[in-house]
């Protein structure tokens, strides 16, 4: 049974990420790059993004602006995750 669907599209792609980085070395795929059928490339450009998202919303935290939606910002187990296969 599945619980989430976005919780399995995520494991689907850090999958193909770690897949990717593994023959490569990195994590900086090309936006057209695949793995196994799998548009790798896309998925690491959406994840930054939502990174960057959640970045900016801790900054705005920090300067005490209120932040009434973290909707399309990454979380910090999912950017842990990230960054144990390529820190940069």
């Amino acid at each position: 049974m599945v619980w989430s669907h976005f919780d399995v599209a995520w494991e689907e792609g850090l999958a193909a990420a770690r897949g990717w980085a593994a023959e490569a070395g990195h994590l900086l795929a090309p936006l057209d790059a695949t793995r196994q059928g799998y548009r790798v490339g896309i998925w690491l450009k959406n994840a930054r993004a939502a990174a960057r998202k959640a970045a900016e919303l801790e900054e705005w935290r920090a300067e005490g602006l209120l932040v009434e939606s973290a909707a399309g910002a990454l979380s910090a187990e999912r950017r842990e995750q990230l960054a144990e296969i390529d820190p940069s």
